[in-house]
C-alpha cells in the first residue's frame, strides 16, 4: 500500500526585513521657535463670556436683594397697618359697648323720666301692611317755579 499523499498548506514565506533606511535620506531636524501668538478670536470670545457670564450672576444677585428688600419693606409697612387695624378694632368695640349701654330700654326709660316724660298708658299698634301687593302712586304737586 501506498503511503497516503497529503497535500499539507504551505505557510507564506517570511518577507525579506526592509533595508534600514539610509541616514542621508533624512531631512535634518531644524528646531523652530514657535511663532508669536496674535489675540486669537477664541481668546477673546472666551473673555467675553465670561465677562457676561459675571455679570448675569452679579445681576441677578442685585436683583434677588432689590427683591428681598422689597418684600421686607412691605412686611414692615403689613406689620404697622395690623397694629393700627388691632387699635381701630379695640376702639370701636368700646364704642359698641358704650353706645349698648346708652341704648339699653332701662337706661333710655330712666333718661325720659328725668327729663320730665311720661310713660303712654295705652300702647296703639299699627296694622301689618302687607308686601307683596303695590303701593299706589302718590299724587305730587309741582314745585312753584319750575
Amino acid at each position: 500500500m501506498a503511503p497516503p499523499t497529503s497535500v499539507a498548506p504551505r505557510l507564506p514565506s517570511r518577507a525579506a526585513p526592509r533595508p534600514e533606511p539610509s541616514r542621508d535620506r533624512r531631512p535634518p531636524l531644524r528646531v523652530l521657535e514657535p511663532a508669536r501668538r496674535t489675540k486669537s478670536a477664541t481668546r477673546s470670545v472666551r473673555r467675553w463670556t465670561v465677562w457676561v457670564s459675571a455679570a448675569l450672576v452679579v445681576g441677578s444677585l442685585l436683583a434677588v436683594v432689590v427683591g428681598d428688600a422689597l418684600v421686607s419693606e412691605g412686611q414692615v409697612r403689613l406689620a404697622t397697618t395690623q397694629s393700627q387695624l388691632a387699635a381701630a378694632v379695640v376702639t370701636q368695640k368700646s364704642y359698641q359697648v358704650e353706645v349698648a349701654e346708652k341704648a339699653a330700654p332701662p337706661v333710655v326709660v330712666a333718661q325720659a323720666k328725668r327729663q320730665g316724660l311720661l310713660a303712654t298708658p295705652y300702647v296703639v299698634d299699627l296694622p301689618q301692611v302687607p308686601l307683596d301687593v303695590p303701593l299706589p302712586v302718590p299724587q305730587t304737586a309741582p314745585l312753584p317755579g319750575q
